[in-house]
């Protein structure tokens, strides 16, 4: 096992420690929220910075930030769903756009023919460490007068024509979820050049007695606080690894014909986060999951896994937004009756995000550049593979089928449970032969398990998609 490109030490113990001598681990004046918002909002060259118990948490409190309420609308990206749940956290509509096919991020085009009297925001995402194109979407959102609004979970330190994401719109996010460039267990920062804004937000996720506006406790802790104002000073030196890695898979996905490679905005910089390429060998005659099943056979497990598709469908293409899930199964907010628009889920809404998913193949890319040589040797060996037409056959194996039928009966569960349920089958597996199996089956096709939260897993079965 690589050594961990994230290395956490003496100033945060030290730090940590503090805050237990101290007998106070909440927000204080001069604690370490304080010199983390300060530093965090140095660092970016942002007015204000604002800490919160996590990006997601932050992210439901904005469109009341906003003044975006019950019979508005916030056009969102389609490949990803924390906008579209953020927003129903707010009686708002989310209203999805497309995607360009280069590169899989928010297309200004189409957010503009998306845009209603109705609509309130622009809310657009930094996927995987790339920039789009804020700057078209300002000039968009400033035109009709809307907020835009970044998520940039996965975007620290990424420059986009001289500029760091989250700088472009009214508000960026940040997540130091454990998986993302700045960890902290859990935690976020939105970041904003507006004095109202800022007040706006935070009377939104901190209050005491009686809140003025409708409000929660959406605080950080010193604790995850003396971590981040560490790690803030060390994410460059991550960044550097993490490039080095991905140049390193570019070469090996460039010189496939039928794996293309994300394109780069002109102008835009690379914060390296999950890789991604998309999968165009159908028109040669290979299918997705020969290629998974190659990789899989030529030793992609653990730290060198890969993942092909991602959600498999957009966000609009679920149940829990067209049913919709939100207050009690009861419609809301679509049938508010203060909503005056048609709401639009149907399949073929968003084409080329609906094209795109199910062919992203993926790996990690926030790992040491030496095991980003190890992936690109056994991709270009899948590859190889592939072509030859010697990839295993396209199906699942028993123990597959068992874990699938296992979780599909159990959901939400994880690996314990499961290898449990297989021992009564006879399959005898350890548990942690189970978690890698689940692991495996997150790029399954059609039937799929997905992240359920914290060592649970999820069933998803596509054969109608």
């Amino acid at each position: 096992m690589a050594q961990p490109v994230k290395t956490f030490g003496k100033q945060e113990i030290r730090n940590l420690t503090k805050v237990i001598k101290s007998g106070n681990f909440a927000h204080h004046r001069g604690g370490f929220i304080d010199q983390f918002e300060q530093a965090f909002a140095k660092e970016f060259g942002a007015k204000h910075a604002i800490a919160g118990a996590s990006a997601m948490v932050l992210m439901h409190a904005i469109p009341g930030a906003i003044g975006a309420g019950a019979g508005d609308e916030i056009i969102c990206d389609p490949v990803v769903q924390f906008h579209g749940v953020a927003s129903l956290h707010g009686n708002v509509v989310p209203v999805w756009a497309d995607v360009r096919k280069d590169n899989f991020l928010l297309d200004p085009k189409s957010v503009e023919k998306k845009i209603t009297r109705r609509t309130k925001a622009i809310w657009v995402t930094h996927l995987w460490g790339f920039p789009a194109e804020a700057d078209q979407l300002r000039r968009v959102a400033d035109k009709h007068g809307l907020y835009l609004l970044e998520d940039c979970a996965h975007a620290m330190f990424l420059d986009y024509r001289g500029k760091y994401a989250g700088l472009w719109g009214h508000f960026g996010t940040f997540s130091f979820n454990m998986g993302k460039h700045l960890g902290t267990g859990e935690g976020g920062m939105a970041i904003t050049n507006d004095d109202t804004l800022a007040h706006e937000l935070r009377r939104r996720i901190i209050f005491g007695e009686s809140p003025p506006v409708l409000a929660s406790n959406y605080r950080m802790t010193e604790f995850v606080a003396a971590v981040g104002v560490v790690q803030l000073k060390k994410v460059p030196r991550y960044l550097e690894e993490y490039r080095k890695g991905k140049a390193i898979l570019d070469e090996v996905v460039g010189e496939c014909d039928w794996l293309a490679r994300r394109a780069l905005p002109e102008g835009g910089g690379v914060s390296p986060y999950q890789y991604a390429c998309i999968f165009r060998g159908d028109k040669k005659g290979f299918a997705p999951r020969a290629l998974m099943n190659a990789l899989q056979a030529c030793g992609a497990a653990g730290e060198l896994r890969f993942g092909l598709g991602f959600t498999q469908r957009p966000a609009y293409q679920y149940d829990f937004f067209r049913v919709p899930r939100a207050y009690g199964d009861r419609g809301c907010p679509y049938t508010c009756r203060l909503y005056t628009g048609k709401v639009d889920l149907r399949d073929g809404l968003c084409p080329v995000a609906e094209d795109i998913i199910p062919r992203l193949v993926t790996t990690n890319n926030m790992v040491r550049a030496s095991v980003m040589k190890k992936k690109a040797a056994i991709l270009k060996q899948a590859i190889r593979m592939v072509e030859a037409g010697k990839a295993p056959h396209d199906t699942y194996s028993g123990v597959q089928i068992a874990v699938l039928d296992i979780v599909q009966a159990l959901q939400p569960v994880g690996p314990d449970p499961v290898a449990r349920e297989l021992a009564r089958k006879g399959i005898e597996k350890s548990p942690s032969d189970v978690r890698e199996i689940m692991e495996s089956l997150r790029s399954g096709f059609p039937r799929k398990l997905s992240y359920a939260g914290p060592e649970r897993f999820a069933y998803h079965d596509f054969t109608k998609v």
